[in-house]
C-alpha cells in the first residue's frame, strides 16, 4: 500500500493534468451541435473491404492524437478562409503576405497530415511503400514494385 502523501500526491498530480488537458469552455459566440453534419460518404467506404471506418478510425487515435488532427483541420479551413481564394478582391483581406503565410499554412498542413495519417494508421493506409492489405487482399490494387 502506498503512503498517504504519495497517493495525495498522485491525486494532486492527476488533478494538475486533468486541468491542462480540460476542454476549453465555448464562447457564447460560437454555435453549437445544431448545425449541419459533415457529409460521412459511407456509400464510398462501403465499397471498400476497409478493416475500419474513417469514424471506427478516429476512435482508434489517442484524444492528444485527435486534438491534434482536430486543429490542423480548423488550421487549414482558417488558413484557407484568410487565403481568400475564389472571393471577389472587395471580400478578400488586404494584407498580401499574410494571404500569402495562410496559403502556405494550408498547403503545410495538409501536407503534413497525410503521413501523419499514415503513419498512425497502417492497417487502413498500408506500410509506406505499398498498398494496404484490404487492397491487396480484394484485388483492388497490385502490389506496389520494389526498387
Amino acid at each position: 500500500m502506498l503512503p498517504a502523501l504519495t497517493r495525495r500526491a498522485m491525486v494532486a498530480a492527476l488533478a494538475s493534468a486533468s486541468a491542462l488537458s480540460a476542454p476549453v469552455v465555448a464562447s457564447p459566440h460560437l454555435r453549437g451541435d445544431d448545425t449541419e453534419r459533415l457529409p460521412d460518404h459511407a456509400d464510398l467506404w462501403a465499397r471498400m473491404p476497409l478493416p475500419f471506418t474513417p469514424a471506427e478510425a478516429w476512435h482508434l487515435l489517442s484524444p492528444a492524437t485527435q486534438a491534434e488532427i482536430g486543429a490542423a483541420v480548423i488550421g487549414m479551413a482558417l488558413a484557407e478562409y484568410v487565403a481568400g481564394d475564389g472571393r471577389e478582391d472587395e471580400d478578400q483581406f488586404h494584407d498580401e503576405e499574410l494571404r500569402g503565410a495562410a496559403i502556405d499554412t494550408q498547403h503545410d498542413l495538409l501536407n503534413a497530415i497525410t503521413p501523419r495519417l499514415w503513419a498512425l494508421l497502417p492497417d487502413l493506409y498500408g506500410p509506406d511503400g505499398d498498398h494496404p492489405a484490404w487492397a491487396l487482399d480484394s484485388g483492388m490494387a497490385a502490389r506496389l514494385p520494389t526498387a
